[in-house]
């Protein structure tokens, strides 16, 4: 009995770690995305996924074969319900744009400012933004990073849930919440 109490708490603190998924941007000579994730540490994922970014891929050439495509509606259920439960702890966004007009430069900076602000303050996140807007050149340079956080069960959860609701729909044609 005290082996099943056991493994019960052991599940259930291991359903409460947070991930933390850090991504990472980068428009310049080369263009390239790339996402870390690290348990409890952000700041960690960050790293990885810069240095990913930096190293950059490897140039094998991989064999062809036949991908099989992704069910859309599995994934659409499944980020649905996990959206509810993703945090947004930090997003930072630096580097410099510039458009062929020095008003619309303007406005997109500001824009954008404005746009990256309403998301700090809907999610409480730290935002940090140091664009530079190039009035004498067109140009779009910079990075755009942030740590997301979510928990391990909610994530299971949301699976669940939505492998659920994708079969409830392939069964009866639609689903019911």
């Amino acid at each position: 009995m005290l082996f099943i109490v056991a493994a019960l708490a052991a599940g259930f603190c291991m359903l409460q770690i947070p991930l933390k998924v850090a991504f990472c941007v980068r428009a310049d000579e080369r263009v390239g995305a790339t996402l870390g994730v690290r348990p409890f540490a952000g700041y960690s994922a960050m790293q990885a996924a810069r240095m990913r970014l930096e190293n950059g891929k490897s140039k094998k050439k991989p064999k062809k074969r036949r991908k099989k495509k992704p069910n859309l509606g599995l994934l659409w259920a499944i980020g649905r319900r996990l959206l509810a439960h993703v945090r947004l702890e930090e997003l930072r966004a630096q580097g410099e744009m510039g458009l062929s007009d020095a008003a619309a430069t303007a406005m997109a900076v500001g824009c954008l400012q404005a746009l990256l602000r309403a998301v700090g303050a809907a999610t409480g996140a730290q935002v940090v933004w140091r664009v530079q807007p190039q009035f004498q050149a067109q140009c779009l340079r910079g990075e755009i990073s942030g740590i997301v956080s979510m928990r391990v069960g909610h994530i299971i959860l949301a699976a669940l849930a939505g492998v659920i609701e994708n079969s409830r729909r392939r069964r009866y044609g639609k689903a019911s919440d």
